[in-house]
């Protein structure tokens, strides 16, 4: 069964429920020594669509906020200030946002402020040149979602929805496989099994 037919299967056998389903994809993985750091990974990668509804993304700065209109919120440098003084604040902000822009003169200061906050929290802003329009910035990183591989040998993660375009969700597993696949040291054989689910529906396997 390839990725298009266990999408379509793992949604077809779904049980209808009061909410929209994410689609998820999982990937257990074998003969992988994960204590050491080499064998794990923490990467952003860009996906054909996107994956996540509930991606938002904050823009800090004066000049490159002006042109921010799909941006999901606008943080000025006296924003910014406040945050420094109160650090909880932009903890708030770390765990409500997946995503964060700011003017690169502004990284340096916060890197040795709040990087304490979003180190931790892999929420480092990515830097934009002042005065920039980050709005095809802001729609790419709409489609990136992150990967994380850890302690455990498996790696869980939204490639879409159930009323979504099937296409875009089996483009989207297809393009994370891959990814995943050029991580690893030995490549496929490090990949146990890759199954397709809604958030609560039953798993399908890919073959």
């Amino acid at each position: 069964m390839n990725f298009e037919q266990a999408v379509e299967e793992a949604v077809d056998v779904s049980d209808e429920r009061g909410f929209k389903e994410s689609v998820d994809m999982v990937i257990n993985f074998k003969g992988l020594d994960l204590s050491d750091p080499e064998n794990r990974f923490n990467e952003d990668i860009k996906l054909p669509y996107q994956a996540d509804e509930e991606v938002k993304i904050a823009v800090i700065g004066d000049t490159i906020t002006n042109d921010a209109d799909n941006a999901d919120r606008k943080i000025s440098k006296d924003e910014l200030e406040e945050m420094f003084e109160d650090p909880s604040k932009a903890k708030d902000l770390a765990e409500e946002f997946s995503f964060l822009l700011a003017e690169a003169p502004l990284m340096p200061k916060i890197g040795q402020q709040l990087g304490q906050v979003f180190g931790p929290r892999n929420m480092m802003p990515d830097p934009v040149q002042p005065g920039e329009d980050p709005s095809d910035e802001i729609e790419s990183l709409r489609n990136t979602v992150t990967l994380r591989l850890k302690e455990s040998p498996l790696l869980q993660l939204k490639i879409g929805n159930e009323e979504q375009d099937l296409d875009q969700v089996e483009r989207n597993a297809s393009a994370v496989y891959d990814f995943v696949e050029g991580q690893l040291p030995q490549g496929q054989n490090n990949i146990k099994s890759v199954m397709i689910k809604t958030t609560m529906g039953p798993t399908v396997e890919v073959e």
